[in-house]
């Protein structure tokens, strides 16, 4: 460890404080959003890009305006309820103690716990690794990543991607809140209209690119989820929100990676197998439909779905 990793470890420590113990939500978001940035280079030193690509674009990126988001929607619903009376009650308004020492204390002692399970782990990432290298070739993937998500432990990437199924048709479910007319900004439509295009152009390089290098569907849905929301921002003809968040695209990622494992996996003998020569044609057609999944839902997850 040298002395930028020191400051880089010493960095995030800060930031993380700062962002918990912020006295305003909107500057405890930001400051998590520094904290996701700087964390992706912490990932790039320790020589992970497709980590830090995910964290970049999801991890601080997503996550972040959606936390910007809720602290502006919580700001506006806290001015609103301050300018209109509460009713009075007939009884006395019972008084809530906040434990904080309690919540604190237990969450030093999660800290704790994992803290030893971590260092109760046999250090067994060269041994890992090595295994990864050596199925390498039968898995027909020339990116590791790519091939421990797809092909080694595709279950958890099909469990994590109905996961996000679930969360997108929860929010679909949910009221639809009210929102206030975009006006128009004829210098944000401008750079929309170039921006727009550069990121789908982006986002079909990070799919095709994930099979032999850093990239895939997770980062090309968030840059695509970012493409679709600043068409809407800036109030473009292409627009597609409407019919981007329907059921049918947010489940699309989850029916094709289902559809591939079952007749895919028929013809090579194991569910969530390949057949010889066709593995890379079948992660791609996977994780373009992961893709589009991916980026519907971040753009449900932002109130996409709801008219403006």
């Amino acid at each position: 460890m040298n002395a930028l990793d020191l400051l880089l470890a010493l960095a995030l420590l800060l930031l993380a404080g700062a962002a918990l113990l912020a006295r305003s939500v909107q500057i405890g978001s930001v400051l998590f959003i520094a904290f996701g940035l700087l964390l992706a280079l912490v990932w790039v030193r320790l020589g992970a890009p497709d980590v830090a690509l995910a964290e970049a674009a999801i991890g601080a990126g997503v996550a972040g305006a959606l936390l910007l988001l809720a602290a502006s929607e919580f700001e506006s619903r806290r001015i609103g309820s301050a300018r209109t009376p509460e009713p009075r009650l007939p009884w006395p308004r019972p008084q809530r103690s906040r434990p904080r020492w309690t919540v604190g204390a237990l969450a030093l002692a999660c800290a704790a716990l994992l803290l030893l399970a971590v260092l109760g782990i046999e250090p067994l990432a060269g041994a890992a690794t090595q295994a990864v290298a050596q199925a390498l070739p039968q898995a027909e993937i020339a990116h590791p990543v790519t091939a421990v998500l797809l092909s080694f432990r595709a279950y958890d990437t099909l469990l994590e991607i109905a996961v996000l199924l679930v969360a997108a048709l929860a929010v679909q479910a949910a009221p639809a809140p009210l929102h206030r007319p975009l006006p128009h900004d004829p210098v944000l439509a401008r750079v929309a209209a170039l921006t727009v295009p550069l990121a789908l152009l982006v986002a079909v390089y990070l799919l095709w690119a994930g099979s032999s290098r850093s990239g895939g569907a997770f980062q090309a849905g968030a840059v695509l989820a970012g493409a679709v929301l600043l068409a809407r921002f800036a109030s473009l003809p292409l627009d597609p929100q409407s019919h981007f968040t329907r059921p049918p695209v947010l489940a699309l990622g989850l029916a094709v990676f289902i559809l591939v494992g079952v007749v895919a996996g028929a013809l090579a003998g194991a569910a969530l197998a390949y057949p010889a020569g066709w593995t890379k044609a079948l992660v791609l057609t996977i994780e373009a439909a992961l893709m589009v999944s991916i980026a519907a839902t971040l753009v449900a997850l932002f109130g996409g779905s709801k008219a403006a």
